[in-house]
């Protein structure tokens, strides 16, 4: 059955008659700053007895004439005039909004957002459906067009600020229907008139850890949908139906039909499957063996290639209280599991290797929150034979990730570190979830399979790389992660020679070091073309990336005399959340099949990344339903884009690279060029000390 892909998009009339908007050069109540980027000639000329070139803003009231002001018909087909109008409408949509009683405020990427308190019964919260708007001109369609997308929830503790004892925990909170930042520097008259205008009783903070360590509130396990898409959609069409559709609001958005749209059929196209086949070990008789699916494909295929030490150690770190959890645990992991339906055979089956236990080197502890000392004591009495012998250390950790205390929280930093010196990977395991997986032995064989093929994977193995690699591409992965304690960003850089997608090295830096990552990255295409010559560079980055950043890039193969295309693709680490497409013809499943895209702008598109790679396919809920990434594609060379089949290799190569996640067995939709990075930019800035050199080749930190 032919797909039906319908997307978030509400398309709405161009106004009927030209709208004139009013300017002034002084601030008036109720007016609107107009940023001088959209002064166009128009304003210009009707401000040119005043002359506004030097100012850094106007100031407008729209349709409202005031006395002084300079009226001005808009231009719709000027871009600086159309930002206006566009600014015009996200008014008219935040007045709309308020007069309904929402929360109004603006998301990450600055679009209008809305929150709506649902009736989920809980005496420590009120929960929050948050939805946002973003306004686009001709994307898509011809016409105007109105995304509506669904943010997800947020908690609004019922204690008030007033009943809190130490504030410094409140981030944020709500009052009188808006979000006040309630730690924000009081540097301005006007921001300490209105801190002073609040009342605390009836002013209510937003959940977060600390806040919800100090009130000792139970935190919940996150109830996360089985499939995102049946969520979202439903809850966009219901907030559209309820508040969209009606005749109030298409006063001010004239919707033109009450449904979202149809992508457009010319906008669609497909990646095909085969590209994302997966070479694994040879069999007996040397025959090479492929497979799509490396969860299905690792049940009777071996790993592509063993560690490059034939002998494997492993112990365990662990507090006295969990040595006999440490006894069953290894037994399953070693030996596998006890259930009918047996998937996960041990480790030495699953990833064809040799192992065995390191009881030499077991380390107990007794101080539950501050091990290290006692770690680093027995580390130092300890041997290795590192010469033919790769060594694993399991931690078990008594906290979890959702603990709030940050100290416990970097144990398991402290001892990554602590043993990547000494050359051992480390595997943690979350004691208080795997004492309660492990006596469910069918579903725990899964956590095991996953951490058996990390592990793998740190010794230095590679579980799997692409089958089809046919050119010679240089692909430089760029990830980045926000420390939010220090508000710091770090970025770091992963490289893949060739397009087998087989890791290479990585550096990392601060993100006021851009010119060292710049540096990072033309070494790496200097050592690729000093041994093969490369069809193409291509760098997947975190963002859009600027021109100050790609400056020395340029300069740098200038220089090296390279004369071999650049291309740049921005890649969102996270899921696009903001506009989607829906299968409606896959039943109630909703989601596209694998390899498709979309072009939702010039350059910029939606690519879908799954395992349902066709109608007949039996999907198992566990596969997950990702949603769609945002790709954008620019290159610094003029004739980048002359070939018209550059755009489709360019996102198979994105799709390739998705398929080579060595952390789990799920597919994941962003690729590891983008996934890595990001994971050494997360853990490396928390080090006490540089990482080494020895270790810039390694996938210590999955």
């Amino acid at each position: 059955m032919r797909e039906h892909l319908k997307t978030n998009v509400l398309t709405f009339d161009w106004p009927k008659k030209t709208p004139t908007f009013y300017f002034t050069i002084n601030e008036l109540k109720d007016s609107h700053p107009i940023h001088k980027s959209k002064f166009s000639k128009q304003i210009c000329n009707a401000f040119k007895d005043i002359g506004i070139n030097n100012l850094d803003q106007i100031y407008t009231t729209f349709i409202i004439k005031t006395s002084n002001s300079i009226g001005v018909k808009i231009n719709l087909t000027d871009y600086k005039e159309l930002s206006i109008y566009k600014q015009f409408l996200k008014h008219q949509i935040r007045n709309y909004c308020k007069e309904q009683g929402f929360i109004v405020t603006k998301n990450f990427v600055r679009n209008i957002q809305v929150w709506l308190p649902t009736k989920a019964v809980s005496k420590d919260y009120t929960l929050y459906l948050k939805f946002a708007f973003k306004l686009q001109f001709a994307k898509l369609t011809e016409l105007p067009e109105m995304i509506i997308s669904y943010d997800g929830t947020s908690k609004v503790l019922n204690t008030s600020v007033q009943e809190i004892e130490d504030t410094e925990d409140v981030k944020k909170c709500i009052y009188k229907n808006k979000i006040i930042n309630y730690q924000m520097p009081l540097d301005t008259p006007e921001k300490e008139e209105a801190f002073n205008q609040i009342d605390f009783n009836n002013a209510y903070p937003i959940f977060n850890l600390q806040l919800a360590k100090q009130l000792n509130l139970t935190l919940e396990e996150v109830n996360r949908p089985k499939n995102k898409y049946q969520t979202y959609t439903k809850l966009i069409n219901k907030f559209a139906n309820k508040y969209l559709f009606t005749n109030a609001f298409k006063v001010i958005i004239p919707i033109k039909k009450e449904e979202f749209i149809d992508v457009p059929l010319n906008r669609i196209n497909h990646i095909d499957a085969n590209v994302g086949l997966l070479e694994f070990g040879k069999d007996s008789y040397g025959n090479k063996k492929t497979h799509l699916v490396p969860k299905q494909a690792m049940n009777f295929l071996t790993p592509y290639r063993r560690p490059v030490k034939p002998n494997i150690k492993i112990f365990f770190i662990c507090h006295t209280s969990h040595k006999d959890f440490v006894k069953d645990f290894y037994t399953n992991f070693m030996k596998g599991v006890n259930t009918e339906k047996n998937y996960y055979k041990g480790f030495e089956a699953y990833v064809n290797v040799k192992a065995s236990s390191s009881k030499e080197h077991f380390i107990e502890y007794t101080n539950l929150n501050h091990p290290l000392p006692e770690i680093i004591e027995k580390l130092g009495s300890f041997n290795f034979n590192h010469d033919t012998t790769k060594y694993a250390a399991f931690y078990i950790s008594p906290f979890d990730k959702y603990t709030p205390n940050t100290e416990d929280k970097e144990i398991y930093v402290n001892i990554k570190e602590l043993f990547l010196k000494e050359g051992i990977v480390t595997q943690v395991v979350d004691y208080q979830k795997m004492v309660g997986n492990i006596q469910n032995q069918y579903t725990f064989q899964f956590s095991l399979q996953n951490m058996a093929l990390a592990l793998h994977a740190k010794l230095g193995g590679k579980p799997w790389k692409l089958a089809v690699t046919d050119k010679k591409e240089l692909v430089i992965g760029v990830g980045a992660f926000t420390n939010q304690s220090e508000n710091i960003q770090y970025i770091a850089s992963a490289f893949s020679f060739q397009n087998n997608g087989l890791f290479r090295n990585f550096e990392y830096f601060s993100k006021s070091e851009s010119k060292l990552l710049a540096g990072s990255i033309l070494t790496a295409i200097r050592d690729f073309t000093s041994v093969a010559q490369a069809d193409k560079v291509v760098i997947h980055f975190y963002k859009e990336m600027k021109y100050e950043d790609v400056k020395p890039i340029i300069e740098g193969m200038n220089k090296l005399n390279l004369k071999i295309p650049l291309y740049i693709l921005n890649i969102n680490k996270t899921e696009s959340q903001d506009i989607i497409a829906y299968d409606l013809n896959w039943g109630d499943k909703l989601m596209p099949l694998s390899g498709t895209y979309i072009r939702i702008a010039v350059n910029q598109f939606l690519l879908f990344n799954n395992v349902r790679y066709s109608n007949s396919y039996k999907y198992s809920d566990t596969e997950g339903y990702p949603f769609p990434i945002k790709i954008s594609i620019s290159s610094p060379d003029s004739d980048a884009f002359d070939d018209a089949d550059i755009v489709l290799e360019l996102l198979t190569q994105v799709y390739q690279f998705s398929r080579l996640y060595w952390k789990s067995l799920r597919q994941q939709n962003v690729p590891i060029t983008i996934k890595y990075p990001e994971m050494v930019a997360q853990l490396a800035p928390r080090f006490q000390a540089p990482i080494k050199d020895h270790a810039k080749d390694k996938l210590w930190f999955l």
